[in-house]
């Protein structure tokens, strides 16, 4: 079992709940992908290249011979940077979970946020049908006193989510 987290923090909730998610969905059958995490890898990769070129760059030659080759550097981490910023922002937005079902080849994204002070957890889930579900998840239902999750009651709970999914009509 694992550690227990404080119910009263709703940023503790979410990290335990957005770390179980995997697991409740190979249990549905759903095997994560992780596309935008390794586009999200490349940006953040191509930025430290950037970045210890400009250091191996200023440390190896004289400041004068560098000095086109830096501003080209500095130009490029700043379009860089951006490029993360909105590929966060706009592409990824709050998606924690991206998987596909083994057995059916559906789809599945998951997007979740919280209101501080508030206790509820915020999920849409969608399908690559192009239906989508927004559901909150009252955190009594799936922690107990002590403050462990209880996957069985959180599994049932994405499980019913999915059905309803299913059964929901093209909006």
């Amino acid at each position: 079992m694992s550690k227990p987290i404080n119910v009263y923090s709703i940023s503790e909730v979410a990290l335990s709940l957005d770390e179980s998610l995997p697991d409740i969905f190979g249990r549905l059958d759903y095997k994560q992908t992780f596309r935008l995490i390794d586009q999200k890898l490349i940006i953040g990769y191509s930025i430290a290249i950037v970045a210890a070129t400009s250091f191996i760059l200023d440390k190896k030659f004289g400041h004068n011979e560098v000095i086109p080759y830096q501003t080209a550097l500095v130009s490029f981490y700043f379009i860089l940077s951006i490029i993360f910023w909105y590929f966060k922002k706009y592409v990824e937005k709050s998606t924690v979970y991206e998987g596909t079902n083994t057995k059916t080849g559906e789809k599945i994204s998951v997007k979740t946020s919280y209101v501080e002070a508030e206790p509820f957890y915020n999920f849409v889930l969608s399908n690559s049908k192009g239906k989508s579900l927004n559901v909150k998840l009252e955190i009594n239902k799936v922690f107990n006193e002590p403050g462990f999750l209880q996957t069985n009651l959180f599994y049932e709970w994405i499980n019913t989510q999915l059905q309803t999914l299913d059964a929901k009509k093209n909006e």
